[in-house]
């Protein structure tokens, strides 16, 4: 397996290569306790299968806990968002497109090189523009703040 990767908090395990012949990435995810993300979406499909901790999702009416074994489907072009509100670190395996998997890589850190906090302006930056380059598309801070996550 690759390096894991600090993707602004969530962590991301490269497990199957980034190939162009290939039709699908997998990944290994973690979110640590508070770790959360923000209110997307993109045309990939995203499906993720709890391996241990509560995983909360919201996929466009309301958050739902998912627990180890349990299976999240995200359609592409489905708005959602995810955290982790409990006090147990959240694993997860990922499956999605090559394309996000090169995302991850384009736009995360390796973990050990990230020093604790929230993320730089740069890193936010970075982020933001190699999202809206793939074609991903970012909630507004309103958006998110209606469905209880806090930008600021």
């Amino acid at each position: 397996m690759s390096e894991v990767l600090d993707v602004m908090g969530p962590h991301i395990q490269h497990v199957t290569e980034l190939s162009d012949d290939k039709n699908y990435s997998v990944m290994k995810g973690e979110l640590m306790p508070g770790v959360f993300i923000p209110l997307h979406s993109h045309a990939d499909r995203e499906t993720f299968f709890v391996i241990s901790g509560e995983l909360e999702a919201y996929t466009g009416t309301e958050w739902k806990v998912f627990k180890a074994g349990d299976t999240l489907d995200v359609s592409g072009n489905q708005k959602h968002a995810l955290r982790n509100a409990s006090n147990e670190k959240v694993t997860l395996v990922i499956v999605s497109s090559v394309k996000m998997g090169k995302f991850f890589k384009e736009v995360g850190h390796p973990v050990a090189s990230v020093p604790p906090g929230p993320p730089t302006p740069e890193a936010m930056q970075h982020f933001v523009g190699t999202a809206i380059s793939y074609g991903y598309e970012l909630g507004t801070p309103e958006e998110n703040a209606s469905i209880g996550i806090s930008l600021g």
